[in-house]
């Protein structure tokens, strides 16, 4: 097995608690975010500060640019980037 796919196996379980799991879009929702993608891109990309749509396509790859645009920036004025980042370390604790 390639290693880049044994480094997946291994972290890929870590990746879902913090985005995945149940209680992540609850508290999204808590924040004021709508649903699960808000949800997804804000605490994932919150990292990176408010960052544009267009970053956050550029950073992450792989995702439809109209639905990472259609999730932000707007999510960033619903909940503010040190929210996301506190929430999602509560979340995934």
């Amino acid at each position: 097995m390639h290693a880049a796919r044994r480094l997946w196996i291994t972290l890929e379980p870590l990746h879902a608690v913090v985005y995945f799991a149940p209680k992540v879009r609850a508290a999204g929702k808590a924040l004021g975010l709508r649903g699960f993608w808000d949800t997804y891109f804000a605490f994932r990309a919150a990292p990176l500060g408010p960052a544009p749509a267009g970053g956050v396509v550029a950073s992450f790859a792989g995702f439809e640019p109209a639905m990472v645009g259609k999730a932000l920036p707007s999510a960033w004025t619903r909940a503010s980037v040190a929210d996301c980042l506190a929430t999602r370390v509560s979340v995934s604790a």
